[in-house]
């Protein structure tokens, strides 16, 4: 299936409408679906009439994701959960 689809696309596709719902970070109206997989995936209407996955519009997910993918290394691994039994794993013994 190709998206934007239509809503009678979906439904051929084997989706089915479950219900509508705001968004808790944009507030856009969003269509709730079960996919042929039977996830739960979020919509939205385009103003054609055709819907795309919510995930892809949002523009409060794309900010918390862009603040949580720009961690870098030294923020996902501090050097204190690298430490063993206070052992510094920094530093190599000498030859």
């Amino acid at each position: 299936m190709q998206f934007p689809a239509t809503m009678a696309d979906m439904l051929r596709g084997g989706y089915v409408f479950l219900q509508t719902r705001q968004c808790g970070d944009c507030g856009e109206l969003v269509y709730l679906f079960r996919t042929p997989r039977a996830r739960k995936a979020p919509f939205v209407k385009t103003p054609r009439g055709r819907f795309i996955s919510h995930f892809a519009v949002c523009p409060a997910l794309r900010v918390r994701h862009a603040e949580t993918s720009s961690a870098g290394q030294g923020e996902l691994f501090p050097l204190s959960s690298l430490e063993t039994q206070g052992a510094d794993t920094r530093t190599h013994p000498s030859k």
